[in-house]
């Protein structure tokens, strides 16, 4: 195994921009009442008065699409890219009836459109990266082959938008040429290819729908953002759609400055405080280490019980999620500002972590309102229950000047919406609650405008354009966790960067998997950002004294991390092409700052793979 890193100010070539795909043309496909609404003439499709603006990087306006009879009302609101050959539509369902509901939509597609193909008889390729599911597998490419006549269909089932699939598909026409097709949608999503011979059919919607809407009713349905690829390389197409996440869908604070990624040293929940907490704390301060976040993970809440000290979060973590009082036995104060306190003192900002939507039978709030969950979901489609979860998290945010807040999510929704919706209702339990989630946290940015979100999901299983734009993820895989056999961690480390970062660019993962002194296990881990629980590594710091070597080496490995990550807001270019679970090739990737001249490159050469 080799590792090598090379700071760099070489800049490669930009690249042209294509023309961005017109979905200003484009409408929504459904069945109402069983008859396709393509083929119904009677709609009206219009621009909606007054709603064209402007700002310095799009154009923006909605449209209307509304049945003949008085009541469904399909809305979309548009943008197209000045700088970026990209376009998206968000899209709305509304019922205008006061008092009747609508007839039953079915198979609704936020976006049906058709590309021309170059050659009518030859066959498109498919790619996309596979999901989270805590294997190394995990973010590997697949390709699929589409002969005419044939098609391809993704999706994913279990309620989470990239358990299955990272939902960002690229269509390649053939090697110059072609498009990536993105989904914002954090439940269950389909994406269905069809080469007819003359063109690709795409349409992209829920993977469930079968609803009637409700007097005055209004639901959400997933967005798309469509990048054209034209004389490009895929490589090079990768480096143009990182360019656009910077530039447009990661999160930014209220002085509308992109929110760097964070270098994180952690202490499980379940540790005590002042004690435990603070001697992790003090360690970095008396050694001096770069950190510039303080993660509080799961295990600080619940009825008063005892937990295991020194485990990352405790054995009863998942036992008491929804009971959001502090654990008075591991917190004697009731709260945990005596380590917030002294987090920020020390110039750090402090991360806590929560799992919002999931509830067990120890929450409190069950005596008197057992209707605020589902199974163990809360339920975000009620407006009741969403404003006592507001109330109490946000609650907890302001007590403490929470300045990094860390949701996760470990369960699959999928099966319980489904249980909840009607048979003329499918599709809306989940609607529901996406919406309900994405009001959560954008009340939470308007009223903390500069916190910043991170989003984990059993590591990594909510990745997808919304929540990109709303969250940083530094729990990309959980199969980090640990020791893991040969250099299985290692190499996905490896993955999750190159093949991921084009579409994640805020992106890490828990450090506990690498060896103390392994310098490829370490850079093969850190990403743009890191975050490290010094408690998980050989018994911990708080079991025994870590060496001064050892002390020594963290040292190093993170003040080049910090040295790296300027760079990650950068451009980024994959100088081979996306890795694989084996360990027989290179890996490397290079990140620029045109605007410093100054970058760098690094290079891996994996266990089995030729010296050049």
């Amino acid at each position: 195994m080799l590792f090598s890193f090379l700071l760099a100010a070489h800049v490669l070539p930009a690249v042209a921009l294509a023309q961005s795909p017109r979905l200003d043309t484009c409408w929504p496909a459904f069945d109402y009442d069983g008859k396709s609404a393509q083929t119904d003439a009677s709609y009206s499709r219009t621009a909606l008065p007054g709603s064209q603006r402007e700002t310095a990087r799009y154009t923006a306006e909605s449209r209307t699409m509304a049945a003949a009879d008085g009541k469904l009302q399909i809305r979309l609101d548009g943008k197209n890219y000045k700088d970026f050959p990209a376009a998206e539509h968000g899209v709305s369902l509304t019922n205008l009836s006061k008092t009747e509901p609508t007839g039953i939509v079915g198979d609704f597609r936020s976006l049906k459109l058709s590309v021309d193909k170059p050659n009518s008889a030859t066959a498109v390729t498919l790619n996309a990266l596979r999901g989270s599911t805590c294997k190394p597998t995990d973010f590997v490419p697949e390709s699929f082959t589409i002969e005419a006549g044939k098609e391809q269909v993704l999706t994913t089932t279990c309620g989470r938008s990239s358990n299955d699939y990272i939902p960002f598909l690229e269509l390649n026409l053939d090697d110059k040429s072609g498009y990536l097709f993105v989904v914002g949608w954090t439940g269950s999503w389909k994406a269905r290819f069809v080469n007819t011979g003359k063109a690709v059919d795409v349409e992209i919607g829920m993977e469930r729908t079968n609803f009637r809407l409700m007097p005055g009713e209004t639901i959400r349905q997933p967005s798309v953002l469509v990048l054209t690829r034209q004389n490009q390389t895929r490589r090079e197409f990768k480096t143009l759609v990182h360019r656009f996440m910077l530039d447009n869908k990661v999160p930014r604070d209220s002085a509308g400055k992109v929110i760097p990624p964070i270098l994180a040293v952690a202490s499980g929940g379940g540790n005590k405080t002042p004690q435990m907490m603070a001697d992790v704390l003090q360690y970095c301060l008396d050694n001096k280490m770069p950190f510039d976040t303080y993660w509080v993970d799961a295990g600080w809440y619940g009825a008063p019980h005892e937990d295991e000290l020194y485990s990352n979060c405790g054995p009863n973590w998942y036992k008491y999620v929804g009971d959001w009082r502090v654990n008075t036995t591991t917190h004697p104060t009731g709260d945990l500002l005596p380590i917030a306190d002294a987090v920020h003192q020390a110039g750090l900002k402090f991360l806590l972590w929560f799992e919002p939507e999931r509830m067990t039978d120890s929450a409190p709030i069950l005596e008197t309102h057992p209707e605020f969950r589902h199974g163990q979901l809360v339920d975000y489609g009620n407006p009741e229950t969403l404003k006592w979860i507001q109330d109490t998290v946000y609650g907890i945010i302001a007590k403490h000047a929470i300045d990094v807040y860390r949701q996760d999510f470990n369960m699959d929704p999928g099966p319980v919406w489904r249980e909840m919706d009607a048979a003329d209702r499918v599709g809306i339990a989940e609607a529901k609650h996406i919406a309900g989630m994405y009001k959560f946290l954008d009340d939470m940015r308007a009223r903390f405008p500069d916190i910043l979100r991170e989003n984990c999901s059993s590591g990594g299983r909510r990745i997808d354009m919304e929540m990109i734009s709303r969250a940083h993820t530094y729990c990309r895989s959980d199969y980090y966790i640990g020791r893991k056999p040969n250099d299985t961690a290692f190499i996905l480390g490896q993955n999750a960067t190159l093949n991921l970062i084009p579409y994640l660019p805020f992106q890490g993962c828990e450090f506990n998997c690498v060896p103390v002194g392994d310098d490829y296990a370490a850079f093969s881990i850190i990403s743009s950002g890191t975050v490290i629980t010094p408690s998980d590594f050989d018994g911990g710091i708080l079991r025994r004294k870590i060496t001064d070597d050892e002390t020594a080496w963290f040292k190093k490995v993170f003040d080049i991390a910090i040295r790296m990550r300027p760079f990650y807001m950068g451009d980024f270019y994959q100088l081979t092409e996306e890795t694989a679970a084996g360990d027989d090739v290179w890996c490397a990737w290079q990140c620029d700052r045109p605007d410093l001249k100054a970058g760098f490159a690094i290079f891996f050469r994996r266990g089995a793979a030729p010296e050049e």
